[in-house]
């Protein structure tokens, strides 16, 4: 999975299907090519392999990536309050003397 290899520091090369574009951010944590761009793909290839420093700037911003965005923690949080948002907004008001 893209998230995993992020997690462990790795650049990654995908095409832009489905929610990779969501996971692998352009230039930063990797690069992104058009589905069927095979000479993209091939000098994207070719370019990271050839800077070790931006193998090493692309991986750590991997890990910050899936640190700040797949957290469990922090998912855990965010579901919580999602769901104590719709809660609130579906409860019925309280009762008031003027209703009773």
């Amino acid at each position: 999975m893209v998230s995993d290899a992020l997690a462990l520091g790795l650049p990654v090369i995908a095409t832009r299907h489905g929610g990779l574009p969501e996971q692998v951010i352009d230039g930063e944590n990797g690069f992104v090519v058009d589905e069927g761009d095979y000479q993209a793909l091939a000098e994207r290839i070719l370019h990271v392999s050839a800077n070790p420093g931006l193998l090493a700037v692309l991986g750590k911003n991997g890990r910050a990536h899936v640190a700040r965005h797949y957290d469990a923690s922090a998912l855990i949080r965010r579901q919580i309050d999602a769901y104590t948002q719709l809660a609130a907004e579906a409860s019925p008001a309280p009762a008031t003397r003027a209703d009773r």
